[in-house]
């Protein structure tokens, strides 16, 4: 399956979506002005993930700056594609990245665990 990249800006976040060197990554800010479109193809590029191009455990970073609420709902959809792999025998792990003092972006990363009943690994950065 050929390598999702996306470079990061102001306004959206840096994608790496990488198979065969097992990368997957969200890092920066979330803001696009059309967030649909923007994670609509994370999100067709999971759904299209087999597990037989699957070799080993695949490890999912979020590292998010800032999230704003359209791009939340994005994000938890993202999550629900992960648990369907899960189910199709894609075994993988994710780490949620937060800033130490932000504690809302740690309950969000706590919030999709609940909410999609998968395991997320809550990390906190100092800064």
């Amino acid at each position: 399956m050929e390598v999702l990249e996306i470079e990061g800006t102001s306004y959206t976040p840096k994608v790496v979506f990488d198979v065969k060197n097992k990368v997957f990554e969200i890092t920066g800010d979330s803001r696009p002005e059309d967030t649909h479109t923007f994670y609509q193809v994370l999100i067709d590029w999971l759904s299209n993930l087999d597990s037989p191009s699957v070799q080993g455990d695949l490890k999912f970073k979020f590292a998010f700056d800032y999230l704003n609420s359209s791009s939340s709902k994005f994000i938890f959809k993202l999550i629900s594609c992960l648990k369907d792999l899960e189910s199709k025998g894609v075994n993988f792990s994710i780490d949620w990245y937060y800033d130490e003092p932000d504690i809302d972006m740690k309950e969000l990363g706590e919030e999709y665990a609940e909410l999609a009943d998968i395991k997320i690994n809550l990390i906190s950065v100092e800064v």
